[in-house]
C-alpha cells in the first residue's frame, strides 16, 4: 500500500512539472524620463529580456527580467551653460503577470519589483560629472501578445516604473516596447 501511495504521489508531482509553460521574450523600444533638478526630458531606447514561468498553464505567470536603458538629453540655458546628459540604467526585477485571453491573442497586466543600477554623466563647457547609483525598481505595465502558432509570438507592452536613485526627477521611467518571444 505504501508503494502504491508513493507511486501516485510521484506521478502527481511529475505531472505538475510537465504541465508548465515557459517563455522567453526579447523586446526593445522607446523610453523617456525627467532628469532630477532640471526641466529636461531625456529620451532614448531600451532593450529587455524576460523569462516567464507559467505553472499549470494558468492565468498567472512569474517572470524574471533584465534589461538596459539608455537616455540622452541636452540643455541650452546660454552659451556658458550648455550641458549634455547621458543616463544608463540596468533594471533587474521580478515580474508577475496576470494573463487575459486564450488562443492567438492574450493581454496581460504585470507588476515589477527589483533593483537597478544607473550611470550618470553630465558634460558641460568646463566640467564633466560622472556618478553611479544602485536603487529600488518598482512599477507595472500592460500589454498584449499575438501568437503566430503554439510557440512563437509578438508582444507589445507599456511599462511605468519608479526608481529610487538620484538621477531621475520623481523617479519615473516610461517605456513602450515591441518584442518577439518563444514558448518552450
Amino acid at each position: 500500500m505504501k508503494k502504491a501511495v508513493l507511486i501516485i504521489v510521484l506521478a502527481f508531482i511529475a505531472s505538475l512539472g510537465f504541465s508548465q509553460e515557459n517563455a522567453f521574450t526579447l523586446s526593445g523600444g522607446y523610453s523617456f524620463a525627467n532628469i532630477e533638478d532640471t526641466d529636461i526630458n531625456a529620451d532614448g531606447w531600451r532593450i529587455n529580456g524576460l523569462y516567464d514561468f507559467n505553472p499549470q498553464e494558468g492565468d498567472v505567470s512569474y517572470g524574471f527580467s533584465m534589461g538596459y536603458i539608455s537616455l540622452k538629453a541636452s540643455s541650452e540655458a546660454g552659451i556658458s551653460d550648455t550641458a549634455e546628459y547621458k543616463i544608463s540604467t540596468m533594471p533587474i526585477y521580478f515580474a508577475p503577470k496576470y494573463l487575459i485571453g486564450k488562443d492567438k491573442f492574450k493581454g496581460f497586466i504585470k507588476g515589477a519589483i527589483g533593483m537597478q543600477k544607473s550611470w550618470f554623466e553630465r558634460e558641460g563647457p568646463v566640467l564633466i560629472l560622472e556618478d553611479s547609483d544602485w536603487g529600488f525598481y518598482a512599477g507595472g505595465g500592460v500589454g498584449a501578445s499575438y501568437f503566430f502558432d503554439e510557440k512563437f509570438f509578438l508582444g507589445l507592452e507599456y511599462e511605468l516604473a519608479w526608481m529610487t536613485n538620484s538621477f531621475y526627477k520623481d523617479g519615473l521611467m516610461n517605456s513602450a516596447m515591441l518584442g518577439i518571444g518563444v514558448k518552450f
